[in-house]
């Protein structure tokens, strides 16, 4: 019985686990097109004025935990025109931080996890050579 119930949680911290890798590989995959953006939006920015400024206008929603939402990094990442500016340098330097903040906290639980499964598995051992030895 009590074999049964730990393969239940190791099993169920098995796919903690990989949603949460899932979903740090998503978070430093927005962080990556989000630095790539900013380096577009500064090579534009850095143009000689008059060269036309083709904009862009980003609305920013905030998840409650602070985190990007998916409309807001794709509007930061694909925009559909307005105007670029040093403010757009500053959100989307924001727009990092918040990320990185997030990310933080992703890989934080993922070895939280991690470290809960690994020890979930040697209390499973453990039992096991006992039932042997027994």
């Amino acid at each position: 019985m009590a074999t049964a119930t730990t393969a239940s949680v190791i099993a169920d911290l098995r796919q903690r686990r990989r949603d949460t890798r899932r979903e740090l590989a998503r978070v430093r995959w927005w962080r990556r097109l989000v630095r790539a953006r900013r380096d577009l939006a500064v090579a534009f920015v850095a143009e000689p004025i008059g060269a036309g400024n083709a904009g862009l206008e980003l609305s920013w929603e905030a998840l409650a935990a602070g985190a990007p939402t998916t409309s807001e990094l794709s509007g930061a990442v694909w925009p559909e025109g307005s105007a670029l500016s040093f403010g757009t340098l500053e959100e989307l330097d924001d727009l990092d931080a918040r990320l990185a903040a997030y990310e933080s906290r992703v890989a934080s639980t993922l070895d939280n996890v991690t470290g809960q499964m690994v020890r979930a598995m040697a209390r499973a051992h453990a039992v096991e050579m006992e039932i042997e030895e027994a």
